[in-house]
């Protein structure tokens, strides 16, 4: 499906509100009115809504997807016609990174200043600290349907895996780190004068679609990696050798984002009978029946043409 046959509609849009703040309220707004999309779900048996977390992340997942397009004209991305390099998309500091040296000296990578034996200890200590604070500000949206692992957490839905892969408080830049996304197989390092130092690297559970997946850095924290799975299935792991999560305690719901476009219009009309019959209205069948019915009413050979139209004279029943 192209956005683009959405075109005209958003256009028209556009041009009645006049600013681009109008026109994202004006979308939020419906999802707000018209879908379960700021609904939290409760518990897991829970059918309404998204998981906690879930609603801010797909929306930052689709900004993060455009905003790196809009940079391609730019030299600073590291994106090419190569299968193996995935999208990657900068979140956070600006600061360069500075890896020149002799290669008898090591360098802290965000500021260029030469490490004597002692601040490599420091900083080895502090980065150890501060990925035991990454750990304990994860939400279970992080883990939703995954689990937490020493050097990443992970989650799923159906459709893609969410991976966080901690990092180093001193990596402050994508320019720092080396991603590789694969068919089957991811690496994350950190590039340093004295060779990459590998966060994490492994086939992952099942084939992936390179081409929709992407990665962004949280200086400090973590790098995020989304990846589009080929098959829609639950993942036992996300890498291969870590342990299975236990099936049982998958969340088989299907929110309305991951349906179809028949299932979504489906859900979508049962949603508006439920509000029309809410208030008194008839529903979409009814209003379809109503339809025919006029068209009827003023065909020619009927005895009602030419006289306002009257439901009341037909027993209407939509089954």
């Amino acid at each position: 499906m192209s956005a683009q046959q959405f075109d005209q509609n958003l256009g028209d849009i556009l041009q009645n509100v006049r600013q681009i703040d109008n026109f994202l309220d004006v979308v939020f707004e419906f999802l707000y009115r018209r879908t379960d999309f700021y609904r939290t779900m409760r518990d897991d048996r829970d059918t309404m809504g998204l998981p906690p977390g879930m609603a801010r992340r797909l929306v930052m997942q689709a900004f993060m997807k455009y905003e790196q397009m809009a940079k391609i004209p730019s030299a600073e991305i590291q994106q090419g016609p190569a299968p193996s390099m995935a999208q990657e998309v900068e979140v956070g500091s600006d600061e360069k990174a500075k890896g020149e040296g002799s290669s008898q000296q090591t360098k802290d990578p965000a500021t260029g200043s030469v490490l004597n034996e002692k601040a490599k200890e420091k900083n080895s200590e502090e980065n150890v600290t501060d990925v035991s604070k990454t750990k304990a500000s994860l939400t279970s949206a992080d883990t939703y349907n995954g689990a937490l692992r020493d050097a990443y957490a992970w989650s799923q839905t159906l459709k893609d895996v969410d991976i966080k892969v901690f990092v180093p408080s001193n990596i402050k830049t994508a320019k720092q780190l080396s991603v590789d996304i694969k068919a089957e197989h991811i690496k994350v390092a950190t590039k340093e004068p004295g060779g990459p130092t590998v966060l994490l690297e492994g086939k992952v559970n099942s084939r992936i679609n390179t081409e929709e997946s992407m990665w962004s850095l949280d200086p400090g924290k973590y790098v995020q990696i989304n990846l589009e799975k080929r098959t829609e299935t639950w993942w036992k792991h996300a890498i291969e050798g870590e342990p299975d999560i236990d099936g049982k305690s998958i969340d088989n719901t299907q929110h309305i984002h991951e349906m179809d476009e028949e299932s979504q219009s489906d859900y979508r009309r049962v949603m508006y009978d439920f509000e029309q019959k809410r208030h008194g209205k008839p529903s979409s069948k009814e209003l379809e029946t109503q339809d025919m019915l006029k068209k009827a009413w003023n065909a020619e050979g009927s005895p009602f043409r030419g006289t306002e139209f009257d439901p009341t004279k037909f027993n209407i029943s939509t089954g």
